[in-house]
């Protein structure tokens, strides 16, 4: 036990559980605690952590060492993780590759990319069900199941995050990570040019349509992959269904999708889960983290033109500044613009989205980012037309 190691009112310490979490116990039972000895970034966009998903790790509170180390205060999942317990046989891979991929979904929809996913950052309850912990929260040993886009640009997706579900998959029914070579050469650079100029091999263990969803997750252009963690999963539920042997059963619930159809991406997702900015809560086991890149209205003046005519959508054209480091500036014009029109705006990656009264929003973007832009008419005239500006690019 070190001094830094925090002192939680009402618990006391037991033992260590891994590097860098601790068992405590209190009156009402035991909690783990984790310390974020290499946290994410500073500046980060908001992140949530205990969305309230059955399939995501439980985050109690959080709070600083003495010596201001961040750590979080977790429910305590004693069956451990999944990392020592491969090879599993393929039908409970199934069922936890399913239910890893819900708890994705929900992430990712909330705007946060895991950024880690592999066994180990995968805890079992009680009840055997799958949990992901430690969004956004990057191991060192993250790179044998990590995209090669990542290692190329340090920039992390939620196709990004669909590769690593994949590998993860492989890693279970085969016991070790599908770039790892057993008593061969597993330096860090060998690994790296295995994952950025190799393929996964088969398992040998899975069906054939199992075999393929795995190698096509782990595809080394993004826009092979499966578009979403929620289309993984589908995937998944059919191949169970298609294999299982008659009465089985799957327990994961795949949470629907957002009914408006999905569009390739193009470029990288910037949204990671942050947990080192000042102002953290913690609130009926609900983390959030302060959030300095929400979109802000900008005060630029909208030009009006009340003698022009209603009807479809205008051509707008988007442009683009960077503001700062971490931020662009999204600008629109377009023509015949009408008193109380408003502004529909998405990123390319589908993560973002909103609504603004003005020609301009500010997004938090450390690297490239894309949006379209959709004029809104005061009076509906144009509710049924619901045509996209072209992507105008910011990097």
């Amino acid at each position: 036990m070190t001094e830094e190691l925090p002192e939680i009112p009402g618990f006391r310490y037991a033992r260590p559980l891994g590097k860098n979490v601790h068992l405590y116990r209190g009156p009402d039972g035991e909690v783990a605690v984790k310390l974020l000895a290499d946290p994410p970034r500073a500046g980060e966009i908001r992140t949530v952590l205990g969305l309230g998903h059955p399939g995501i790790v439980v985050v109690h509170r959080a709070g600083r060492t003495r010596a201001g180390l961040l750590y979080l205060v977790m429910k305590h999942y004693s069956n451990g993780d999944l990392a020592a317990l491969a090879p599993l046989p393929v039908e409970r891979v199934l069922d936890i590759g399913l239910q890893i991929a819900d708890a994705l979904q929900a992430a990712h929809r909330a705007g946060v990319v895991h950024r880690d996913v592999k066994p180990a950052n995968v805890l079992l309850d009680e009840a055997g069900n799958a949990c992901l912990t430690d969004f956004g929260v990057l191991g060192r040993d993250r790179l044998p199941w990590t995209a090669p886009e990542v290692i190329t640009s340090g920039f992390y997706s939620v196709r990004a995050d669909v590769f690593s579900l994949g590998a993860t998959l492989w890693h279970l029914l085969v016991g070790h990570s599908p770039f790892v070579l057993p008593r061969g050469d597993n330096s860090h650079a060998a690994l790296e040019q295995r994952i950025l100029h190799g393929s996964p091999p088969p398992t040998g263990r899975a069906p054939r349509p199992l075999e393929l969803l795995l190698r096509q997750a782990m595809a080394a252009d993004p826009a092979v992959r499966p578009a979403s963690a929620e289309a993984f999963a589908l995937r998944l539920r059919e191949i169970y269904h298609e294999t299982a042997p008659a009465g089985s059963t799957v327990d994961a619930v795949v949470t629907p999708a957002d009914p408006r159809p999905r569009r390739r991406s193009r470029w990288p997702v910037y949204a990671s889960a942050a947990a080192v900015a000042a102002g953290v809560v913690g609130t009926s086991g609900v983390l959030w983290l302060k959030d300095d890149s929400l979109p802000q209205q900008n005060p630029v003046a909208q030009p009006q033109n009340a003698g022009a005519e209603a009807g479809p959508s205008p051509k707008v054209t988007v442009s683009v500044t960077r503001v700062n480091r971490e931020t662009l500036r999204f600008s629109w014009t377009y023509q015949s613009p009408l008193a109380g029109d408003t502004f529909a705006w998405r990123t390319n990656d589908d993560l973002k989205s909103g609504t603004v009264e003005t020609p301009s929003v500010d997004l938090y973007a450390p690297g490239a980012l894309c949006v379209q832009v959709r004029v809104v008419r005061a009076d509906g005239s144009n509710a049924s037309d619901q045509t996209w500006s072209p992507e105008g690019c910011g990097f």
